[in-house]
């Protein structure tokens, strides 16, 4: 599973926005909020990163998580951007 091609993650006034283009921008209107700990499930999706894999990343990253609430973010945030259709198998 992987993000959408013509999307770019960037940072404006201290929040993380996901922005559209090109083709992207045809069909989705807006951008995508989103914070520190979504930001990290996005990149690691953009590295093709396995669900498993992000979720270590953030046990690493993030002092006081564990591997159970690590995982949950992931496929909480996943969930998110399935049903908005910014995934792909």
């Amino acid at each position: 599973m992987r993000l959408k091609e013509g999307w770019m993650l960037t940072e404006i006034a201290g929040e993380y926005v996901a922005v559209p283009t090109s083709e992207s921008a045809k069909t989705f209107r807006g951008i995508v909020r989103l914070n520190e700990t979504c930001k990290d499930i996005w990149e690691g999706l953009q590295k093709g990163w396995t669900e498993n894999e992000i979720a270590r990343h953030l046990v690493e990253t993030y002092d006081g998580v564990d591997m159970e609430q690590a995982e949950q973010a992931v496929r909480s945030v996943v969930e998110k951007l399935k049903s908005e259709g910014l995934l792909v198998e």
